[in-house]
Parts: structure tokens; sequence; C-alpha cells
């Protein structure tokens, strides 16, 4: 019923936290058609051989949820060139990720010349594909207003300008180089960079599409002032008090594409404790999503354009959307992001073990 196209599995060195196996399964438990995998793994999944090993594990979990995977792209033309081959080959294989900045997994791409360089590449190859891009200008990131013990200056230590001037360059980037894919930017976390794609849309010759996460619409940074704070920390961060709501209001008009999640699990005391480490789980509260949807008066169609149709007619892909029995998995994880949200909404989830 759901397509979620930002999910972070693990496997490799990091299983403990995720497998591709275990997500698929709590997938369907949500009642989910597909999700889409990305490659910050350890090992990074940045080649074809990487790739097949990856569609290998979702094959012998053997679900009836799709299971897509983006390619990391790097600065290297031919490791570009063998991620085009591979799209071209493999179809679970469903477009390509780029970090313009660092995340958990330090893949980022920070020389303009070298994010210019994959434009340039992917253009010369003729792909037409989706090119997903992390949009946080590293220049303008304050690490030195991080302090563990005030979760709350992870938000100003990667401030909204970090975001949309990066926004800004991957769209003249994409511009100059003739891009003829699909310019994806990832968990919109600032009303402004929707204007910016609002207006790449209206002035036409580039493909653009934008996606919020529901922890950016459900909260601010306000959050992370509490006892447990530090458990809300990803990239981009919450955002002040305000800009989760227009938003959402920006997704009921339909300036933005579709809901993801991001969902990326960590052990507690990876989160609680050095390195704490950025990201939160979400495949398992796609329903409660979808109720917070309902109850803030979004029409059943919007509802299923943002999480099923939209995403689908833009990876081009043929698969319909299925319905079926859910069961309650959010306990699968150490933490739950979203308890107050679902109080509010009357559907708390299972005791924890």
């Amino acid at each position: 019923m759901f397509i979620d196209p930002h999910v972070h599995c693990r496997d490799g060195k990091q299983a403990y936290k995720e497998t591709v196996a275990h997500a698929l399964a709590i997938a369907e438990r949500a009642g989910m058609t597909a999700i889409f995998d990305m490659p910050n793994t350890s090992p990074p999944i940045d080649s074809r051989n990487a790739a097949v090993e990856r569609i290998a594990l979702a094959e012998k979990a053997d679900s009836p949820v799709f299971y897509g995977i983006y390619l990391g792209i790097t600065a290297d033309p031919a490791q570009i060139r063998e991620a085009v081959a591979a799209y071209n080959e493999l179809k679970n294989v469903i477009g390509f990720k780029m970090f313009a900045g660092h995340s958990v997994g330090r893949m980022g791409i920070l020389p303009e010349q070298e994010q210019q360089l994959v434009y340039r590449t992917l253009a010369e190859c003729g792909y037409e594909g989706v090119l997903a891009v992390h949009c946080e200008k590293e220049s303008l990131l304050l690490p030195e207003k991080w302090n563990h013990a005030h979760p709350i200056t992870h938000a100003y230590a990667r401030p909204p300008i970090a975001e949309t001037a990066s926004v800004q360059d991957q769209v003249t980037f994409a511009r100059v180089a003739g891009f003829r894919g699909t310019l994806h930017i990832a968990h919109t976390s600032v009303p402004e960079t929707v204007r910016i794609v609002q207006h790449e849309k209206r002035k036409g010759g580039l493909k653009i599409s934008c996606a919020v996460t529901p922890h950016h619409l459900v909260f601010d940074e306000s959050a992370m002032e509490g006892q447990d704070g530090i458990l809300l920390k990803m990239n981009p961060p919450l955002r002040p008090r305000g800009m989760n709501t227009e938003l959402l209001e920006m997704l009921r008009r339909g300036m933005i594409d579709w809901i993801e999640t991001d969902h990326a699990p960590h052990s507690l005391d990876e989160k609680m404790e050095p390195p704490y480490l950025s990201g939160i789980p979400g495949i398992a509260w796609w329903p409660l999503f979808a109720e917070y949807l309902r109850q803030q008066d979004f029409p059943e169609q919007a509802i299923e354009r943002v999480t099923f149709s939209n995403i689908a007619e833009r990876f081009g892909l043929d698969i319909q959307r299925t319905r079926r029995m859910t069961k309650d998995r959010r306990a699968d994880y150490p933490f739950d992001p979203y308890r107050q949200l679902a109080a509010e909404l009357g559907q708390a989830g299972p005791a924890r073990a």
C-alpha cells in the first residue's frame, strides 16, 4: 500500500542495526509494497558486484515487498559509468545517490568541481534515471556549535542555509551539464528548498522532485530539548518551529512530491553515547503516518499520491499497490521516536520487552 523510497538497511559490518531481510519483514507487516535501500553502508554499495550481492539478500528473504536499491555515486568517472551500466542491466537498481555533504557513512563528495563532474559524466552516459542527493553544503556547517550535552545544538551546527545553498548548487550543476535524469532532493527540511524546486519546475528544462520525512513534518528542533532529545539527532536536523507546519502545508498543496522515512536504525548506545549517530527508524510506523495525514484532513487520494503513485511514476516502476494484513512491529526497534505522536493519535505501540 505504501512505497518508502528512502530506507537504510545495514547488513555487512552493521547487520546488528538492521538487515535487508528484517527490513523487508517489517515493511510487509506495515502494509508496504516497496522499499528502496540507500548505499552508505559498510562497505558501501557503489559497484555492480555490491548491488548483486545486496539484491541476493532480498531474493533470499523471499518477500512480497519489492526491494529497490540506489547505487552510491563517487567522483570517479569509471565508477559512474559502471553504475550506469548496472542501472541499465539490473531491474532492482532504481537510481543513484550522491552525498553533497558528509552524513553517516562519510560518502560525501565535497569539492564543487567533483560534484559538477558527476553531472557531466551522467549526462555523457545518457543517464535519464533518478539521482537522489543529500544536500548539505559542508563549508556552511558549524561543527563547533555541537555539544552532546545540549542535543539541540546539532540543529545549530547544521543550519538551514547549508541545505538551501547545496540545493541551489545541484540545480546549477545539473542545468550546466545538461543532465537528463531527475534531480531528486532527498529529505527536504526547509521550506525555501521547496520554493527553489517549485521555481525550477516552472522554469522547465530540468526534471526535479523533492520529498519530506515524517519527522520533519511532526517535530521542530524544540523536541531535542527534552530528556531524550539526543535520540532525535538526524541529518538534516530538525528545524525551527514553524518550518515543519509550513512543510505540511506544502505537502498538502502538492508542492512536495512524496513522503520518505529516511529509516536509519542504530543501537541505543550509538545514539545516546559517542559517536551519537544521526538517524531514527521509520518503516514500522507507516500506518501511523497515514493516520496522521488523515487527521490533518488530507483526502485519501492525496495520501495515495504522496505515499505511492507519485513515487512509482517517478521511478517508472510497474508495481501494483497491494493491501495486506498488518502487524505492529514498532517494538522491534530500540526506541520509538514517534511515541508522543502515536499517543496523540490514539495509536500507542506495543509494550517493549
